[in-house]
């Protein structure tokens, strides 16, 4: 072979291998905007939702009950910047904001994301300030900036029940309100900051059994973990984030300084195995490690 055909075999080689690069890389499966981000989700969870807001909510399949979200680009978005969702309370209304709405079908358990933030202005009602719901055919549940007017701008992250047909006396205060039980200084969300909230709920296996699990996350940190509620049997199908309505009835001395908003950069959602099943498993610290002998020759 002279040097003039090995020339040549390096060139078509060449070419091959870049062509098979184009090819490969064609075929990658896309990752998710927020691979990574969402540290405490259960092992072998499928995926149902995943929303960066970069085209509204409606470009995710999300319902904007009064299509009053309002698209925003802010590039400090910690998941997925530029886009945001952005629901107004204006200065001269006493209600406002964005109505939301997925459907991901009844499930047992789910395990859901979120990033979000209140404009710096944002004052707040003074009886708490409700941020999503998880809704099921039988009860709903809620997260809530506080349940008292907020402290400095500032507010514990809590889960409350909109019903009393569960017993969860022994965990929630008037069986409604469940405070946050781990790391609670580390439940402080405060106005114009973003957050990660991570969520995950089973719902109990009979209407009187208590061994429902809701457990929260802020910012990575388990804050709240509640094992023995009493929830929901028939399960959940909705995440809904309402706000719409937010002190309507406490919040009359017009105008207010300044409007107030809630921001969503991401939302993230799904179901842990896969289908709904009532296996409790979420992450848990790392295995200890195992120390073995090792003898050198």
């Amino acid at each position: 072979m002279n040097g003039n055909s090995t020339s040549h075999f390096s060139k078509r080689s060449t070419t091959i291998l870049s062509v098979m690069t184009v090819c490969v890389s064609l075929f990658v499966a896309p990752q998710s905007d927020a691979a990574g981000n969402w540290t405490n989700e259960p092992t072998g969870s499928q995926m149902v939702l995943d929303c960066p807001f970069n085209n509204g909510p409606s470009g995710c399949g999300i319902f904007d009950v009064y299509s009053s979200a309002v698209a925003q680009s802010d590039s400090s978005a910690p998941v997925s910047p530029n886009g945001i969702a952005t629901g107004i309370m204006s200065r001269l209304a006493p209600t406002g904001g964005m109505q939301l709405v997925y459907n991901y079908g009844v499930r047992r358990e789910a395990f859901i994301g979120l990033t979000w933030r209140t404009n710096p202005d944002y004052g707040g009602r003074p009886v708490g300030n409700k941020l999503f719901f998880m809704l099921g055919p039988e009860a709903g549940g809620v997260f809530l900036m506080g349940v008292s007017a907020l402290n400095n701008g500032c507010a514990p992250l809590i889960w409350g029940t909109n019903t009393l047909n569960y017993d969860n006396y022994h965990i929630c205060e008037g069986s409604l309100v469940c405070y946050p039980n781990v790391n609670p200084s580390a439940a402080i969300v405060c106005r114009g900051q973003w957050y990660k909230i991570e969520v995950y709920f089973k719902s109990s296996t009979t209407a009187t059994s208590k061994d429902g699990i809701w457990r929260w996350w802020v910012n990575g940190v388990l804050v709240g973990n509640y094992t023995t509620a009493n929830w929901n049997p028939a399960g959940q199908y909705e995440w809904q984030w309402n706000n719409t309505w937010d002190g309507s009835g406490d919040m009359q001395n017009l105008p207010r300084a300044a409007d107030w908003s809630h921001s969503l950069d991401h939302l993230y959602i799904s179901i842990p195995n896969g289908a709904g099943s009532s296996t409790d498993n979420p992450p848990g610290p790392p295995a200890a490690p195992t120390l073995r002998t090792v003898t050198t020759p």
